[in-house]
């Protein structure tokens, strides 16, 4: 511990204080304070001194008698020129023994000269004169009394003695003085104690006040300090003027400067250097009101550095009369967080596989738009047919070549800037054209994009036919609906396909029958529905496939997700990716999902205990009053505990209605189950939506797992590093959809991916596959079955 110096110890910056250094300190603040008042009394003694001589001279005139007042001046002026000479010393040598004996003897001697002036000049003066003295002596006692009270012992000893003196006066005059004086002399005494045991008391109780701020004032600036080494936040001040009057070392380093005290004086919008940061600083700066989150792009210090940005929050700093005296704030660097906040909102707007926008950006490009539109749809023939033959590896690289033409395309037309190309997912892609067209020009538009899918594709020893159906679109001018848009350029595709194939095919009012057979299914699935146990002879029969979910640590199987799936007595099993969109749009997928989660549930009792249940959740059934209560009855009436299960659901769902989403959400998850947010970053609603969902699984898109193990993955790998880097920050558990190479599972397993599904290590499995599966001690082996 260190020496206690003057009163800036109190700004020690000593970790804590042992009990001997804090009594050290307090003895020598007393010191002080006596020191500081005894000058003022010396005078006040001298003076009575020789005022006492004064009196006497005239009746006893020089002898001894002389020598107790001139005695009391003496050493007054001594002890007065010695606290003067001890003022000056250093805080830590008041502390010493020898000060506080110096101290008493002085007190003593002082004491021993007064009381002698009463015990031999009262009997021997007149009684005018002994009056003059005895007031005197009343004033002299508590003056030094309360003077000394800081220190008690010395108070009291001065007291002691004076008293004394006093009262041995006293006692030699006639008795009805004598009586009458020492009474008042004895509760005076009384009263004085009082006063000194008070005064002392306070001041010790202040000091221990003193000391305990001064170790709160350490700890903070401990705290601080350590905030200003480690925290990514950086502490500034400034005056009122905006000069800078602190600057955390972190942050002038950052500004290009060694330490930060080359940058005291300078004003805060001068050091930051950007027009911007004058501007806004500035105009914060003229108002007293605090403010967060200003963010000012600052210019690299040397051309190979990247812009950097700086969000910075202050707070206004007032003195004792209210006036504003200068700002003290944070800063912190967010460059990184913007450029992942924008390479995640890029990919949330981009097809992984191509580099295209997706159905997002149509969607949005059709809600801002008033002109005509025109929607072409866009779907490859036979494309399944390369996949099953060539490998999925080739059938990528044929969407990315198609996604090439198709660009080239469209860069040549007059207006590129008025098109949206797209992938929409598998093998459809999607044009939009927010202009108006006539006839003749959209012919001859759409037939150049047939045109230009033609040509073979060659790639090494593959020679691949290209050929492709289009549905067109278009709408009115004004209130454009995007969802009739997309589903009158659907229906001209599939009446494209019905076709033939290889052809272009326009919307319009002849075309019934695509929607003869939408109403076929609706009424085949309502059929269905009417009797979901036994089903119908002549809609089918619906059934529940499991997609076996395996971990890619060990291997074991963790889960299952719940695949609808419907045979129908004519077409035989119809994909889901036919019949789920339409029960969707028409409201029948709410009792298809209750169906599905009351089968799935009564199923996976039988699974062992460590085996979990996924259900998928469509955006209708989220939106609907009573999931909650149907959920809970679901489990209640199978028997299957509330953890076992986790619902999913896609971003898709989130973005109809966010605010109904997130409460539906929590309600479910407070009964216990798990929540899954499926296809994650195939959607534009991720980033904002993930920080206030329960969330806890993040399901990785099975177009980010296709792209791992092609040549030139290393971006697709980053990413996602990336998304499991965010799902582990945020505490959940990933799982990659679509795993179908034994690279894509290495690549998964060394991003720290969880879990995984895909064709690799099983199929979509029956109930019966699945328990023998389950039975056979479920490991990740490739198991065949029906895609």
């Amino acid at each position: 511990m260190s020496s206690l110096s003057a009163d800036s110890s109190l700004h020690s910056e000593a970790s804590h204080w042992s009990d001997a250094v804090e009594r050290r300190h307090h003895d020598a603040r007393l010191m002080q304070m006596l020191l500081r008042v005894t000058p003022m009394a010396a005078v006040v003694d001298i003076g009575l001194g020789l005022l006492a001589a004064w009196l006497v001279y005239p009746e006893l005139g020089w002898g001894v008698h002389m020598v107790w007042p001139l005695g009391l001046s003496v050493v007054a002026f001594g002890y007065g020129l010695d606290s003067l000479l001890h003022l000056g010393q250093p805080l830590e040598n008041l502390a010493r023994p020898a000060v506080r004996w110096r101290l008493l003897a002085y007190v003593s001697l002082v004491a021993l000269m007064f009381s002698g002036v009463a015990i031999f000049l009262f009997p021997v003066v007149s009684p005018d004169r002994r009056f003059l003295l005895g007031v005197m002596a009343s004033g002299l006692i508590p003056i030094g009394t309360m003077s000394l009270a800081p220190v008690g012992s010395v108070a009291r000893l001065w007291l002691l003695i004076t008293s004394a003196g006093v009262l041995l006066g006293l006692l030699q005059l006639e008795p009805f003085v004598r009586n009458i004086t020492c009474g008042l002399m004895l509760l005076t005494d009384l009263m004085l104690l009082a006063s000194v045991q008070s005064i002392s008391t306070g001041v010790v109780a202040r000091l221990r006040a003193e000391t305990a701020a001064l170790r709160g004032r350490q700890s903070l600036d401990l705290l601080l300090r350590d905030f200003e080494t480690q925290a990514d936040d950086w502490l500034w001040e400034t005056d009122a003027g905006g000069r800078l009057r602190h600057v955390s070392l972190p942050m002038a380093r950052a500004l290009g400067f060694d330490e930060g005290d080359r940058l005291i004086g300078i004003r805060l919008t001068e050091v930051l250097g950007v027009r911007t940061a004058v501007l806004a600083l500035t105009d914060h700066l003229r108002r007293p009101k605090p403010f967060r989150g200003l963010e000012l792009a600052l210019s690299p210090h040397h051309p190979q550095d990247t812009p950097r940005v700086w969000s910075l929050s202050g707070v206004p700093v007032f003195d004792s009369d209210g006036v504003p005296a200068g700002w003290r704030g944070l800063v912190r660097d967010v460059t990184l967080v913007r450029e992942q906040a924008r390479e995640l909102h890029r990919l949330a707007r981009t097809d992984m596989l191509t580099g295209l926008s997706n159905r997002h950006v149509l969607q949005q490009r059709c809600a801002d738009t008033r002109v005509p539109l025109t929607l072409c749809l866009i779907d490859l023939d036979h494309f399944k047919t390369v996949n099953d033959t060539l490998g999925h590896a080739v059938g990528d690289r044929l969407l990315q070549e198609i996604a090439r033409r198709l660009t080239a395309c469209v860069a040549g037309w007059s207006r590129p800037e008025a098109v949206v190309l797209a992938r929409l997912g598998g093998d459809e892609f999607a044009l939009l054209i927010d202009q108006a067209l006539t006839p003749a020009t959209r012919e001859a538009l759409v037939g150049s994009l047939l045109a230009v899918l033609q040509p073979v594709w060659e790639a090494e020893s593959l020679r691949v036919e290209v050929r492709a159906s289009i549905g067109v679109a278009t709408s009115e001018a004004g209130t454009p609906d995007a969802d009739r848009l997309f589903q009158n350029a659907d229906l001209a595709l599939y009446e494209a396909k019905d076709g033939g194939r290889n052809q272009i095919c326009v919307f319009d009012a002849a075309m019934r029958g695509r929607m003869n057979r939408r109403a076929g299914v609706i009424r085949d699935i309502g059929l269905l529905l009417a009797a979901p146990d036994a089903n119908h002879p002549t809609a089918g029969r619906l059934a529940v496939h499991y997609q076996p979910q395996f971990s890619l640590c060990d291997g074991r199987l963790v889960g299952a997700e719940a695949l609808l799936r419907w045979r129908h007595p004519r077409h035989g099993w119809i994909e889901p990716g036919e019949f789920i969109p339409i029960a969707e749009e028409t409201g029948l997928i709410v009792p298809l999902g209750e169906w599905v989660l009351r089968q799935a549930c009564a199923e996976a009792t039988g699974w062992p205990a460590s085996v979990r249940l996924a259900v998928n959740l469509s955006a209708a059934q989220l939106g609907r009053d009573g999931l909650e209560a149907l959920v809970q009855t679901v489990l209640s009436d199978s028997g299957l505990p509330a953890p076992r299960l986790e619902l999913e659901i896609t971003e898709t769902a989130l973005m109809d209605d966010p605010d109904r989403a997130l409460a539906c959400v929590q309600s479910l998850r407070s009964l216990g189950l798990g929540i899954a947010l499926d296809d994650f970053g195939t959607g534009y609603s991720s980033l904002a939506q993930l920080a206030t969902l329960p969330v806890d699984t993040l399901k990785i898109d099975r177009s980010f797992v296709a792209a791992l193990g092609r040549e030139g993955s290393g971006q697709a790998e980053a990413i996602v590093r990336l998304i499991v880097q965010l799902a582990r920050t945020m505490g959940m558990h990933t799982l990659a959809e679509g795993v179908e190479t034994e690279r894509q599972r290495g690549v998964l397993r060394a991003c720290g991916c969880e879990m995984a599904q895909g064709f690799l290590c099983s199929a979509a499995l029956e109930p019966l596959a699945l328990r023998a599966l389950l039975a056979q001690g479920g490991q990740s082996e490739v198991v065949s079955g029906p895609r």
